[in-house]
């Protein structure tokens, strides 16, 4: 019950991120006559009243461009793993000698072998 709760909670975030740049456009979709009347950087000129806020689109999206730009390359740091682990020897002659091993291990036979079959086994068939 609870995972599906964090999956629903989960799933329109993860929308909303990847969703950005619409999110982007469509706000300004909504407000492009107080961008081009009141922040456009071109609202003074004339000939450039064509732009209509365009400009200030571009910007934002170029600012959140280098925005995922910066995210991207931390996490591509963030994901280095440094691995310092030591070899161990399993061998039991370090640990005690051949007569702490026959005492340890009373079935343990020096001259033992294995043989295996290296045939691949197929079920019988019906």
């Amino acid at each position: 019950m609870k995972a599906k709760q964090f999956i629903w909670i989960l799933l329109p975030l993860m929308l909303l991120q990847s969703f950005s740049n619409v999110w982007l456009w469509s706000v300004f979709e909504l407000n492009r006559d107080y961008i081009a009347r009141n922040e456009c950087v071109n609202r003074f000129n004339e000939k450039a009243l064509s732009c209509r806020g365009q400009c200030i689109l571009m910007k934002k999206m170029r600012e959140h461009e280098e925005k995922e730009q910066k995210n991207l390359e931390s996490r591509i740091i963030d994901v280095v793993f440094i691995d310092n682990s030591h070899n161990f020897s399993f061998d039991m002659s370090s640990i005690c000698n051949e007569d702490c091993i026959s005492l340890s291990y009373p079935e343990y036979k020096q001259d033992y072998s294995y043989n295996p079959t290296f045939t691949i086994f197929h079920p019988p068939l019906v």
